[in-house]
């Protein structure tokens, strides 16, 4: 029996949906699939895609609040050319300039989010989801 573990870098402070941290809820580094998957209440395979879906969230989570550096500049500016058109580049440079050094891409994607209609900030995120980062 292999024990399983919380995927690296995870925290009970990562916000995840409920499916996934039902299953992690049972994950103590000592049990096993059969064992979680019975605590959890489902399956063996289900307790594999949940510790997976774990992975990506806490990669996510790494991801967002990482420096923001020239090539995740550009994506997110292109995303937000989707949705603003011309005026995007602009926008990311402005907030940028205004989070300074140390802009994290979350608090990029929040400052330029909060300028935008409801309708074009969903647009948004469904380009940045499309490429990953949301």
């Amino acid at each position: 029996m292999t024990s399983l573990n919380w995927p690296e870098g995870l925290s009970d402070t990562t916000p995840m949906p409920y499916r996934v941290w039902k299953v992690l809820h049972a994950v103590d580094g000592l049990r096993g699939t059969d064992e979680v998957a019975r605590l959890a209440r489902t399956t063996p395979a289900d307790v594999q895609l949940q510790l997976d879906e774990a992975a990506r969230w806490v990669g996510q989570a790494v991801q967002r609040e990482q420096q923001v550096g020239d090539a995740v500049a550009r994506v997110v500016t292109q995303c937000l050319a989707a949705a603003v058109g011309p005026l995007a580049s602009l926008m990311v440079d402005e907030v940028l300039e205004e989070l300074g050094q140390q802009a994290t891409l979350s608090a990029l994607l929040n400052r330029l989010a909060a300028q935008l209609s409801h309708d074009r900030a969903q647009l948004f995120v469904r380009q940045l989801r499309e490429r990953g980062m949301a």
